[in-house]
């Protein structure tokens, strides 16, 4: 009879042992250990049957060989059990080699023994009522010896390598430990003690199941320290394991039922009805029981206390919604910490300068934040070749090169278990460090798989957080910038809702606020805004007057241009306003300054012209009293000493009128008259000098808009200036000519920037010329050429010029002459424009 609880129990312990040691050598056949492992499973693979065969066998004979079989198959188990144990846990035979050839030695001794005579077996019982019982022979009691020295021998080992572990060696070697005794007290107590006590149960059979015992704690050992990363292949099979039977359980239960209701308890009536209900009810509950059996697999077996979707889903969505990197780092790196079970998380990102080094951007431990730490280039060197995460534990078991031996003190020094790369698609910008777990387990592969696949989003999350603090710092710098700028700025998009604007603004323009229309501020920056946005081009130095809310004139200069994207679309422009007040001042000055000096060069040359008359009155003065009854004398004294004293008066009458100041007052003024007068000036300068005048004006009067006394001091100051330049030459040409032109032209910021009708006049000298790296300067104050100049007089032209919404151009040749033109828009096209 054949007894079916202990053969199941046998064939079971045989399957999972060979098909373990199968496993191993799969899983990685470079490593000692797994060997080694395989063949003491293995071992016990080929015991297990041998019982069997005994436990089912029917006669003696039978009975007796395969106790003799057992004998074989136990003659190797002091050799292969100490054989793994010398090579556990690290793959190097560390153990007693003399010993360990006496047990190999030992093994045909108890082969060969087993099949001679009673040595092994000295009598054999069959029994009906279950396994046959046998009486063993002394080989028996040799073979009791060897086994206790054999787990003497090894528990000493085991001790010996436990006092000098530590970390998960230690862990791994005190779960061999548990292993080996609790299997060495039963299988002693079923194969040893009690055929020595000679109990009347025979237990014997059930010694190979005691030694599945052993290997379940090796195997939960190897999964849960990673020994042999065997973790995917007992959860999955644990799993369809459970669901393969949940599924035939429910598919015959439904059916029954189905067909019990059907039938009304009676006789069995066949319905497909039964199957399709079977078949909905299986595919209502099986994926949800697959999730829940998983979850509970890891958290009870495996002690993984997390749910790894829900960490996934909750880190992907603060990388999803969160933008400012401390926030996102301090999040991320605070939800992992507390997952996993571990109290040191960091994340450290690139340095943007060395692009070696790392810094530590987040820690859970606070202190660290913002360190820098170059002691781990070589561990970004490693990453960049080899984006793949490093295990410390992995790493140690299985360094083949010295990079992976340096990279491995670099992380034990730094307390690092575990180090991730965050690499998005464009690089490698940091990476995720974690350190031990406070349950002191090794990082399982499915944490590892989990870490990585949040890596990625991550990495590009602080991509983007990075992106948006750069540009959250950018727009501070230009905050900042506009707010310390002396110049006004206002930008609008091309709906004309200002988008952009600082103080400098509303203090020249008065409130401003964003999103107001353009339309609602001041009319010379609406429009010039608007000719930036309807003609897609820079206006450079737009002279303005504004007038602000307490009807205070400030005189500006601006300029604008459109603002484009990246692919060159329009979207808004910009003015920049600068407040010439103190500019105007500087020039009023700069220009009351070159009025005196030029009325002491004025004074110098009409003391001549004043002399003149004044000899002509001393000397009839002198005459007079000797020759007043001559009336020839009286007729040429009432003629002459008249028209002398109004010759004085005038040249007095014109100095006065130019260095008086008056107000600017702007009105149309005619270029020949202008001209015409202020040669008057000059004109004993020019007769002493021996300069010849030349005139060329159209018959048309060419009248401009200006301001009278402004135009005088511009003609007379390139006057003097040519008159100068003429003195060197003893006599020379001075010609002025005046003609219409048309030209771009500024009228108090108000003008549309058109072309309108202009008069130009070129003052020209046949001096002595200026040389060409003077030529760019000749308009810079206090920039002279001569010996007693002041560097104002051109100056001061220009400033003239300019406020005239002119210009004024030079050339130069050295040692022909000079030529000044000055182009100013005519009174007539002025009033056409504004109208």
């Amino acid at each position: 009879m054949v007894t079916w609880f202990p053969s199941a129990c046998l064939l079971f312990t045989a399957a999972a042992c060979g098909t373990l040691a199968v496993v191993m050598v799969i899983n990685n056949h470079r490593q000692s250990t797994h060997w080694a492992f395989a063949g003491l499973a293995l071992n016990f693979a080929v015991w297990s049957l041998t019982v069997y065969g005994v436990v089912n066998s029917d006669d003696e004979a039978s009975a007796r060989w395969h106790i003799q079989l057992t004998m074989v198959a136990a003659a190797f188990y002091p050799a292969t059990f100490y054989q793994f144990i010398g090579f556990f846990p690290r793959g190097r035979f560390d153990a007693s080699k003399w010993l360990q050839t006496i047990y190999w030695l030992a093994v045909p001794v108890f082969c060969v023994g087993a099949f001679i005579g009673n040595w092994y077996v000295a009598g054999v019982q069959v029994s009906p009522n279950g396994p046959p019982v046998f009486t063993r022979g002394p080989l028996f009691l040799a073979y009791t010896a060897i086994c206790v020295s054999t787990i003497v021998a090894m528990l000493a080992n085991l001790v010996s390598k436990l006092r000098m572990a530590a970390g998960v060696d230690r862990r791994q070697l005190q779960h061999v430990l548990l292993g080996i005794f609790s299997t060495a007290l039963l299988a002693c107590g079923t194969n040893l003690l009690a055929p020595l006590i000679a109990t009347e149960n025979n237990l014997e059979p059930y010694g190979p199941v005691f030694s599945l015992v052993m290997i379940g704690i090796f195997a939960y050992s190897m999964v849960r320290y990673n020994l042999l990363d065997l973790w995917e292949l007992y959860s999955r099979t644990t799993v369809y394991a459970v669901i393969t039977g949940f599924v035939i359980l429910t598919f015959f239960g439904s059916i029954s039922l189905v067909q019990f209701v059907l039938s009304g308890g009676g006789q069995d009536v066949r319905n497909p009805v039964s199957i399709v209900i079977a078949a909905v009810v299986i595919a209502t509950v099986l994926h949800p029981l697959k999730e829940h059996m998983q979850l509970f697999l890891d958290r009870t077996i495996l002690k993984r206390r997390y749910d790894i979707q829900k960490l996934f889903s909750r880190v992907s969505a603060n990388s999803a919604h969160i933008v400012r990197l401390d926030q996102l780092l301090e999040k991320v790196a605070t939800d992992i910490a507390d997952t996993v079970g571990v109290t040191d998380v960091r994340v450290l990102l690139l340095d943007s300068t060395t692009k070696t080094s790392l810094v530590t951007e987040f820690a859970t431990v606070p202190p660290e934040d913002g360190a820098s730490t170059p002691e781990l280039g070589r561990v970004v060197t490693y990453l960049q070749a080899r984006p793949e995460p490093i295990a410390l534990e992995h790493l140690v078991r299985t360094w083949s090169t010295p990079e992976e031996s340096e990279i491995g003190r670099i992380l034990s020094e730094c307390d690092i278990y575990l180090c991730i790369p965050l690499k998005p698609i464009a690089g490698l910008v940091g990476i995720l460090t974690l350190g031990e777990k406070a349950s002191r387990e090794m990082y399982s592969q499915s944490d590892i798989d989990v870490l990585m696949a949040l890596a990625g989003p991550l990495a590009t999350a602080i991509e983007n957080a990075r992106l948006y603090r750069k540009l959250e710092e950018a727009n501070l710098h230009r905050g900042r910038i506009l707010s310390t700028m002396r110049g006004g700025v206002i930008a609008v998009d091309t709906d004309g809702r200002v988008t952009t604007i600082n103080q400098s603004a509303v203090d020249i323009l008065g409130p401003v606020t964003l999103e107001q229309s353009m339309e609602t501020i001041n009319p010379a920056v609406a429009q010039l805004l608007k000719r930036a946005l309807n003609d897609q081009r820079p206006i450079i130095d737009f002279e303005a007057l504004i007038v602000s809310e307490a009807g205070e004139r400030i005189p500006v200069t601006m300029s604008a241009s459109s603002l484009s994207a990246a692919d060159g679309a329009i979207t808004g422009a910009m003015v920049f306003i600068y407040d010439l007040t103190q500019v105007k001042r500087l020039e009023h000055n700069v220009q009351r300054a070159d009025r005196l000096s030029s009325i002491g060069t004025l004074a110098a040359g009409m003391a001549h012209e004043i002399k003149n008359p004044l000899v002509s009155i001393k000397t009839f003065t002198q005459l007079m009293l000797n020759r007043w009854n001559d009336p020839d004398f009286r007729n040429t004294f009432t003629e002459v000493i008249p028209h002398e004293v109004e010759r004085i008066d005038t040249i007095v009458t014109r100095l006065l009128d130019f260095s008086r100041p008056r107000a600017t007052q702007f009105a149309p003024q005619s270029i020949s008259a202008v001209v015409h007068k202020v040669l008057a000036l000059v004109e004993s300068q020019t007769q002493r000098r021996n300069v010849t005048v030349e005139l060329e004006f159209p018959e048309e009067t060419l009248e401009v808009y200006g301001d009278e006394q402004q135009l005088h001091q511009m003609f007379l100051n390139l006057f003097l200036n040519a008159l100068d330049a003429l003195d060197q030459t003893d006599g020379g040409y001075l010609r002025i000519r005046a003609y219409s032109d048309f030209m771009h032209v500024r009228r108090n910021g108000m003008a549309p920037l058109l072309d309108v009708e202009c008069v130009k006049v070129a003052v020209s000298d046949t001096g002595c010329g200026v040389a060409p790296e003077h030529v760019k300067h000749l308009f810079n104050p206090f920039y002279t050429t001569k010996e007693n100049g002041y560097g104002l007089g051109l100056s001061v032209v220009h400033g003239i010029v300019t406020e005239h919404g002119g210009e004024v151009d030079v050339s130069s040749i050295q040692g022909v002459g000079t030529a000044f033109t000055v182009t100013l828009p005519l009174a007539r096209s002025m009033t056409s424009v504004e109208d």
